[in-house]
Order: C-alpha cells, then structure tokens, then sequence
C-alpha cells in the first residue's frame, strides 16, 4: 500500500463514521430543546475538556462565541484548582470526553451539580458516568478510529469538531445572528475589510477626471495620463459617460488617424454602473466581477461624488 492509498484509507474511515453518527443525530429527539434552551437570554456556554477533547472544546467555545454565543474554554484541572468560580449558576457546561470517565472531568461533577448547571456532553460512550449526569447528549461515538492502532483519536476528534459545529450553526440560526453581527465581532483582516468597509472607504475624487463630450482626442490623451487613473469621466447631461484607456486604444486600432477626429461623445461608454455611497464590499465586488469592469462610479443622493477601482478594494 502507497503513502497515498493510507492517506485515503485515513480518509475513508472517518467519513464512514461521520455518516454513521449523522444518522444517529436525526434520531436525536433532544436537539431542539437544547438549542431553545440555550437561546435564552444570558445563557452562557462554559466548555471542558481535557487532552485531545480540549483541544477541540477551545475551537468549539471560539467558534460559539464569534457567532453571536458568550462562550469560553476551561481547563478541568485548572478548574478543579480555583477557577470553578468562573462559573456562574445559569452558566451551560458543555463537556468533551471520549471515555465519558475522563478523571478530571468526573470531579467536577459534584460542583456543577450542586451548583446547579445544565450539562452538555459530546461523548463517546452513552453508558458512563458522564452521560448519566447529562441532560443532552450529541453522541461522538465511533467504532473505530483512523489510528492504525486504533488508538490515537482520530475519527472520535473529528467527529466531536463536527459535532460542535452542528451546535454552533443551529445556535447561530435560532438567534438570527447575520451579517452585520459578524462584522463587530471580526473587524480585523480580511474578513473585516469585506463585512465592514463602504464605497466611501475607497471613493477616488473625481474633479481632476472630467471632460465634455465636445473634448478631442488628444485632449482625451492628455487628460489620461495627467490624471493618473487610467480613465476619464464625461460629463453627459446629468450623468457621465466613462471613457477607459483601453478604449482610446481601441479607437486607435479601429479607426487609425482618423481617431483624431473623433470626440469624447463618440468614445464613451455612456451607460456605466453606479453604487451608492454606503454600498458593502460583499456588493461592490460582486458588480466588478459579474460586470468584468476595473470602475463604479459613486452616488450620494444622485449626485455623482467619486468613483472606486477594484485594485483599490484588493489592495
């Protein structure tokens, strides 16, 4: 067997057991109450889990709480050693354990029952002690992991990430977290660029730019190359025209000599597309792209105030 043929062996094994697990979670007749109850008001969602399982609880616990959810991840031995006070009453625990008898998490068990918690558990094993002190269970476990061993957890952890992501995007959904929700929680980087910035981020003034539709050519020619943009705008009417350097090319290759001739009128696209001022990034990029064009030209209150070049939105 190739290096490759173990990879999709790898590969195979853990889809086989999420499809196994898929069907064992449309049975689950739990879920919806779990997710109206966490869609209470101030119901925070604290996760523990030790090794692996922790592993994956911290990018369950991130991922709840950049989609609208107050989480945080607790380690249960740091837990066990003070920070159990962390934990508030109407606080929802959700516990990550393949075994379901994961030492440091048994030993919580009788404070947060006690404290009063509710209990979720992803588990492996739906007849331990863990599963019997939880009032929902999504069911993690599996027959066999990916490990050539059968030890290292493999499909159990995947299973588990997945397992939380279902948690997390019903959740998402029943709050009608949208968009603009994510936006405040991720104003760094590329996806805060696109949720949060506006046509006004990227306006180019649009003054130095315009010209009449009598102008000449070589006015045409000076115009572009003084105003540094690459095109120029023609006053027409109310509106404008738009007139690229690829297009005084053009005439160059269509007519010769005789583009001379010719004025901005003759030249112009005379029917360019417009945003308005507050328009999203997401509703910029999709017009250059599904248009093929570099420019949009701005309006605020049909006025026209500037324009926006993609190799300003990509920069």
């Amino acid at each position: 067997m190739s290096h490759l043929d173990r990879a999709i062996d790898t590969f195979n094994i853990e889809l086989e057991e999420l499809n196994s697990a898929l069907v064992r979670l449309k049975r689950n007749e739990k879920f919806d109450s779990l997710i109206d109850f966490l869609c209470q008001e101030n119901t925070r969602v604290i996760v523990i889990g030790m090794g692996k399982s922790g592993h994956v609880g911290s990018k369950i616990s991130a991922s709840l709480a950049s989609t609208g959810t107050f989480s945080f991840f607790l380690h249960p031995a740091e837990a066990y050693h003070g920070d159990l006070g962390m934990i508030d009453k109407k606080d929802c625990i959700l516990f990550l354990s393949n075994s379901g008898e994961t030492e440091e998490i048994i030993r919580l068990l009788p404070f947060i029952k006690k404290n009063g918690n509710s209990i979720i558990s992803i588990i492996g094993n739906l007849d331990s002690t863990l599963a019997k002190n939880s009032d929902w269970i999504l069911d993690a476990s599996v027959v066999k992991e990916a490990c050539p061993i059968n030890l290292a957890p493999t499909s159990s952890s995947t299973l588990s990430l997945i397992l939380g992501d279902c948690l997390t995007l019903a959740l998402m959904r029943a709050k009608g977290f949208k968009q603009e929700d994510f936006a405040k929680l991720h104003p760094g980087g590329n996806i805060g660029r696109r949720l949060l910035t506006t046509a006004k981020d990227h306006i180019v003034p649009i003054e130095s730019l315009v010209c009449k539709e009598n102008s000449s050519f070589k006015d045409l020619l000076s115009l572009i190359s003084s105003g540094g943009q690459g095109l120029i705008l023609v006053q027409a009417g109310k509106g404008f025209g738009i007139i690229t350097d690829g297009d005084l090319r053009r005439s160059l290759q269509k007519w010769g000599r005789a583009s001379f001739e010719k004025t901005a009128m003759d030249i112009m696209t005379s029917d360019p597309i417009y945003v308005d001022i507050n328009s999203s990034y997401h509703e910029m990029e999709t017009l250059l792209v599904e248009n093929a064009i570099s420019t949009l030209l701005v309006r605020n209150n049909d006025q026209v105030v500037g324009l926006v070049k993609a190799n300003s939105l990509l920069a």
